[in-house]
């Protein structure tokens, strides 16, 4: 169970680069591309967000083998330190992925605000546009990493405690 959540860690990390990429190619495509006001709003949410989504896929990315390493440490040598580094690691984990679906849940009202509030300010409702696409991308993505950490927790505390 902790080899499979581990790994399903680091490709959500591998699928956020990805995405996050796409984001900032999209983006860049626009600005030089298409370069009109709709465009320019679309534009600001998927690059800002594309480049967030980059950083934290990287450390994802990145953090997950070391992370694996030390709870494989954990099971070989100190089982006690299950109950007391990685279940409230997961915790935590658990609560940042809340958090960030929260936001980002706030931004999604916020960008439907923007695209049928202000019908005539093209800018924003292309902002609300992007912000809307990027934000749903953030919530799914968050919502099954959430079940992943709920269910690896329910293990965890079944097994270790």
């Amino acid at each position: 169970m902790i080899l499979k959540f581990y790994k399903a860690q680091k490709v959500q990390g591998l699928l956020f680069i990805i995405i996050g990429f796409i984001a900032i190619i999209i983006s860049l495509l626009f600005v030089f591309n298409v370069n009109n006001v709709f465009s320019n709003g679309i534009t600001l949410p998927l690059f800002i967000i594309g480049i967030l989504q980059v950083y934290f896929g990287i450390n994802t990315y990145k953090n997950t083998p070391i992370h694996l390493l030390l709870v494989q440490g954990f099971v070989k040598e100190n089982q006690a330190s299950m109950s007391n580094i990685e279940i409230p690691y997961i915790h935590k984990e658990i609560l940042f992925q809340k958090k960030m679906i929260n936001i980002f849940l706030f931004l999604n009202a916020l960008a439907v605000l923007f695209i049928f509030i202000f019908n005539n300010a093209l800018f924003l409702q292309g902002l609300g546009i992007g912000l809307f696409i990027q934000s749903l991308i953030v919530i799914t993505a968050n919502y099954f990493a959430a079940q992943r950490s709920q269910i690896y927790l329910k293990w965890l505390n079944d097994y270790y405690n």
